[in-house]
């Protein structure tokens, strides 16, 4: 059977099925969901209930797949750092790239846990010599699994985008988990080494990247708002905040009485909910210099490409219990497909999304930083 990007579906059935529903991955909102778009109304959200109905009856071909797009796991989710540092000579960027990379010394895992699986090389996108890219694979095995789900795959991406107008390079890492995204950090330290080696880059240049201290705590809140809710020039539509993640600054003195009763009780907290952006947290300006806002996650209509639907994103200082060194991560973490006319798959539409609030992203940072950022 074909859906939307005419992949080949299998559908599992009785015992399969059971197996499927009975994973710890796959909840029981889920499957409830499932029964409701039918029309099926239950009085428990148990699987031992809502299970064996969906056994019986089995899925549907659209079923299957968002259910199985949910039973993924989280950290497969794609997540986007951008980064970029200055570029000093006319060179078209594909040219300066080496001839030969040995990527295996590159990945160097000492522990043969993590190997490459497919890799393409760096190759220009749309044959334009100053924009390139590179798509790879890594396999990794857990001893601890079971055998047949001991070895696990991790899509990753670097792209590299020289721009004429300011001769500055944009790097954006894509990855799906903590091994991809070590990989793409030791992929772009090996061509800045190589590029700095060979005169493209000033030896003195350091990478620039978006990191949570290089704003004052007033500026991070209106540069994750507006980088959230105008996604201007995007293939987004901004919809509703779903979930702040801030502390108070107890660094700072006198907050203002709407927020004073949070000093020194509360160390970090997380508020799920809709129309969040319009809580005092982010709409008081008098509140914004006594607030640490860590993070923000959105929900956004999109269409891009003939594709229409909509989605999740997190934009979070996140990753470390430092907050302070921490680089700005977004990460799509739920696409709903409308419409899909080109048939292209979900996962080139959720690194497009991503991609596409890339320029707005860094204009946003540029306006909001500390000045004082080198």
């Amino acid at each position: 059977m074909n859906y939307e990007n005419h992949e080949e579906v299998l559908l599992p059935t009785r015992d399969f099925l059971r197996q499927l529903i009975g994973q710890p991955k796959v909840k029981n909102t889920d499957l409830k969901s499932i029964l409701r778009s039918r029309g099926v109304f239950t009085g428990s959200d148990e699987k031992e209930i809502v299970g064996p109905i969906l056994i019986k009856t089995g899925l549907s071909p659209v079923e299957y797949i968002d259910l199985r797009e949910n039973y993924k796991s989280k950290e497969e989710s794609p997540k986007l750092k951008t980064r970029t540092i200055a570029w000093s000579t006319a060179t078209p960027l594909i040219e300066a790239i080496p001839e030969n990379i040995n990527y295996d010394t590159i990945l160097n895992d000492k522990f043969g846990v993590i190997s490459i699986r497919k890799l393409t090389g760096f190759t220009a996108l749309e044959d334009n010599s100053d924009h390139i890219y590179m798509d790879f694979e890594l396999s990794r095995s857990d001893a601890i699994k079971n055998i047949g789900e001991n070895i696990s795959s991790h899509q990753g991406r670097v792209e590299i985008r020289r721009d004429p107008s300011d001769n500055l390079l944009n790097i954006s890492i894509m990855h799906t988990a903590s091994e991809t995204r070590d990989f793409s950090h030791k992929i772009t330290n090996h061509l800045i080494k190589h590029f700095k080696d060979e005169g493209h880059i000033d030896k003195h240049e350091q990478v620039k990247v978006i990191r949570f201290n290089d704003f004052d705590n007033t500026g991070r809140i209106l540069f994750l708002s507006e980088l959230t809710q105008r996604v201007q020039a995007t293939a987004l539509t901004f919809v509703d905040t779903k979930d702040i993640h801030f502390s108070p600054d107890n660094s700072i003195k006198d907050p203002p009485p709407n927020i004073a009763w949070m000093k020194d009780k509360i160390e970090d907290m997380k508020i799920k909910g809709t129309d969040l952006h319009s809580t005092f947290f982010v709409k008081d300006a008098e509140s914004h210099p006594f607030i640490q806002l860590f993070g923000l996650q959105c929900d956004y209509n999109f269409s891009l490409d003939k594709s229409e639907g909509t989605c999740r994103i997190l934009f979070e200082f996140s990753e470390t219990d430092e907050y302070n060194n921490v680089e700005l991560v977004l990460n799509l973490s739920l696409l709903k497909m409308e419409a899909n006319d080109s048939g292209i798959s979900r996962n080139i539409i959720k690194r497009k999304l991503l991609e596409s609030l890339e320029n707005f992203k860094l204009e946003t940072y540029e306006k909001y930083r500390t000045k004082q950022v080198a």
